[in-house]
């Protein structure tokens, strides 16, 4: 009987961390090195870069939370002190519908934070992004 256990467990603990790295790697953690907001609900990473209207190739983090825009805001403000901010409505990837939240400009990436009227909870939208393709 020992001699099965002794040969049982090496497959058994195999197992187990096979199941853990497969948890591990079904998250989608952020990638993008732009910050996380510490509160964030669990979000969904692009696996690609895709082209976004100015042309830019992008990859992108989304997720949300339960807190205040503006307690969002402030954070990512802290977090990115070198960032321009504008209106998330600017240069809008959203067309025409209209949004409550910042846009934070960081060389060619930038975060979208904002929440939808009478939405519960704050969009976060991160995204790394490469320069524009030049024609030539």
């Amino acid at each position: 009987m020992a001699h099965r256990f002794n040969l049982l467990l090496p497959i058994t603990v195999g197992v187990a961390c096979t199941a853990f790295a497969v948890v591990s790697f079904a998250a989608d953690h952020n990638s993008t090195g732009l910050p996380t907001y510490p509160h964030d609900s669990g979000g969904k990473m692009d696996a690609v870069y895709r082209s976004i209207p100015n042309g830019q190739q992008c990859m992108s983090y989304s997720g949300d939370t339960p807190d205040a825009l503006e307690v969002v805001e402030a954070w990512y403000k802290k977090q990115m002190p070198a960032a321009k901010t504008d209106d998330i409505n600017n240069h809008s990837l959203y067309g025409s519908f209209k949004l409550d939240g910042i846009k934070l400009l960081q060389g060619n990436d930038f975060v979208n934070i904002y929440r939808v009227p009478n939405q519960r909870t704050t969009s976060i939208e991160i995204f790394k992004c490469k320069d524009a393709p030049h024609a030539g």
